[in-house]
C-alpha cells in the first residue's frame, strides 16, 4: 500500500459519518434502556426495545464500527442457539419438519445477552467518561431503570393475590382476564403481574433481582441507587413469593444462599439471616398449604403423564429428536389418549425437553450453556478488580443457580419472559464485572 493510501485508510471518519455513528450509539443505548423499562411489564415492549438496539448495532457495523462485545457469554449462547437451529434440520431428516415460524424461532431469546452487552459497550464511545467507566455507568443506569420498573408488577402482585385483578384485561388489552386460582388455597390467586401465568412472572423477576441485590449489598454504588436496588429486590422477592410457584420459592432461597456465602462480609450471619427469612416465608399460610400438598397422592399425576409422553418421543427419535419447538404439536396423538384435559406442552424439564427435541447434541449444548456461564462468572468474580465487579459476578452466579433449579421443573427456554430476564441479568453483570472502573459515576448518584 502506498503512503497516500495508508494515510487515507487511517483518516478519521467524515463529520457526517461521525454524527451518524454517535446517533446510532445513542439509539443502541436507548434501546437497552427501553428493554430494561419494559422487561418486568411487557413482552412486546421488551422485544421492541431490544429490536431497536439490534437495528442500531447492525447499522453501526455497516458504517465500519466494531460493535460485537466479544465476551465469555458468546460461546454458551451461540452454542445453544446454533444447536437448536441445527435440530430443526435433523428433525426434518427424521420425518419431523418445523411446525411453525414462531415455534422454530423461540431460540432467539437465548442470544439476548450478547445483544444487551454489545449495546452497553457502545457507551465507551459516547461523550463523557471514557472506556470501561462509561460502560459501567450505563450498566448501572440500566439496572436502576429495571429496578424502578419492577416496582409496578411487584405492587400489583399484592392486589392480584387477594382479588385476581388483571390490569391488562381492565385496560382492554386482553380479551379474557387471567386469574391464576391456587387450587389448594381457595379464595386466593397466584400473582402473574402483566404476564400470562404466574411462573413467567417469577422467572422474569428472579435473575435481575439477584444482580440488583448483590450490587446493592457489596457494589459500593451511590446511596440513592443502593436504596433503590434494595427496595426493588425486596419487592420483587415478595412478588415471587406471591406467585405461589413452589420451585421459584426454593430457587429464591438458593440464590440468597449463594449471595450470602459468596458476597457477604460475614458468611455466618448472612446464612443465618437467609435461613431466618426462609422460616419467615413459611409463616405465610399459602406457602405452608402449597408445600404441604406436595406429598399428597396424585398431586403431580399430570407431570407423570407428560414425562411418559416425553419418554415415548425419546424412544422414537433417540438421536435426532423432533426438532426445536416441535414437541407440543408432535405429541398431539399422545395427549388425545389422556382421559382428562391436559394442555399440550414440553416436558416440564429443560434437559428432558432438550433430548426430546434435539437428541444428545441439544442435551449437551444445554449442559454447556449452564456450565460455561457458571465458569465465566466464577472467573470474573475471582479476578474482579473491585467490589462492584465481584458483586456483579456474584449476583450473576446466584441468578444462574436459581434459574438452573427452575429449569428442572419448567421449560424456561421456551418462555421469552424468563430468557430475556436471565439474559438481561447476565449482560448487565458482565458489563460490570469483566472490567474494572469507577462505580460512583455521576449516573449512579
Amino acid at each position: 500500500m502506498s503512503h497516500g493510501h495508508a494515510t487515507l485508510a487511517m483518516a478519521p471518519p467524515s463529520p457526517r459519518l461521525g454524527m451518524l455513528q454517535r446517533g446510532l450509539e445513542r439509539v443502541a443505548a436507548l434501546g437497552v434502556l427501553a428493554h430494561a423499562l419494559f422487561l418486568p411489564i411487557s413482552i412486546a415492549g421488551m422485544q421492541i426495545g431490544l429490536g431497536f438496539a439490534v437495528g442500531a448495532l447492525v447499522a453501526l457495523r455497516l458504517t465500519g464500527r466494531r460493535v460485537w462485545a466479544r465476551s465469555a457469554l458468546d460461546l454458551p449462547c451461540l452454542l445453544l442457539s446454533g444447536t437448536a437451529v441445527a435440530s430443526l434440520g435433523l428433525g426434518a431428516l427424521a420425518g419431523s419438519p418445523p411446525v411453525g415460524w414462531h415455534e422454530a424461532t423461540l431460540w432467539r431469546s437465548i442470544l439476548s445477552p450478547i445483544v444487551v452487552l454489545s449495546a452497553l459497550e457502545v457507551a465507551r464511545d459516547l461523550p463523557g467518561e471514557e472506556g470501561s467507566t462509561a460502560v459501567r455507568r450505563l450498566a448501572l443506569v440500566v439496572l436502576g431503570v429495571w429496578a424502578m420498573a419492577s416496582l409496578l408488577p411487584s405492587a400489583i402482585a399484592w392486589a392480584q393475590y387477594w382479588t385476581g385483578f388483571d390490569p391488562l384485561h381492565a385496560l382492554g388489552l386482553r380479551a379474557t382476564a387471567v386469574r391464576a386460582v391456587v387450587p389448594v388455597y381457595k379464595g386466593h390467586y397466584a400473582a402473574v403481574g402483566f404476564f400470562r401465568w404466574y411462573q413467567r412472572l417469577a422467572h422474569n423477576l428472579i435473575p435481575p433481582l439477584c444482580v440488583a441485590a448483590a450490587v446493592a449489598l457489596r457494589g459500593k454504588t451511590a446511596p440513592r441507587l443502593r436504596a433503590l436496588l434494595v427496595l426493588a429486590s425486596l419487592a420483587a422477592a415478595a412478588a415471587v413469593v406471591l406467585s405461589m410457584s413452589r420451585l421459584a420459592w426454593g430457587s429464591l432461597v438458593l440464590a440468597a444462599l449463594v449471595l450470602a456465602v459468596l458476597g457477604a462480609r460475614s458468611r455466618r450471619w448472612a446464612v443465618a439471616l437467609v435461613l431466618a427469612g426462609s422460616m419467615a416465608m413459611l409463616l405465610h399460610p399459602g406457602v405452608r398449604v402449597r408445600l404441604g400438598n406436595i406429598a399428597q397422592p396424585g398431586i403431580n399425576h399430570d407431570r407423570d403423564d407428560i414425562w411418559g409422553i416425553c419418554r415415548a418421543v425419546v424412544e422414537r427419535y433417540p438421536l435426532t429428536g423432533v426438532g426445536w419447538g416441535n414437541l407440543p404439536q408432535r405429541t398431539a396423538a399422545y395427549y388425545d389418549r389422556i382421559p382428562y384435559p391436559l394442555p399440550r406442552a414440553w416436558c416440564h424439564n429443560s434437559f428432558f425437553t432438550a433430548w426430546a427435541e434435539g437428541g444428545p447434541l441439544l442435551f449437551l449444548a444445554l449442559l454447556g450453556f449452564w456450565a460455561l456461564h457458571l465458569r465465566a462468572f466464577w472467573r470474573w468474580r475471582r479476578a474482579g478488580s473491585d467490589d462492584l465487579a465481584r458483586a456483579a459476578a456474584t449476583g450473576a452466579l446466584a441468578a444462574l443457580v436459581a434459574m438452573l433449579a427452575n429449569s428442572l421443573a419448567h421449560d424456561i427456554l421456551y418462555s421469552s419472559e424468563a430468557m430475556y430476564g436471565l439474559g438481561f441479568a447476565l449482560a448487565v453483570a458482565a458489563a460490570l464485572a469483566r472490567r474494572g472502573g469507577t462505580a460512583n459515576t455521576p449516573s449512579a448518584q
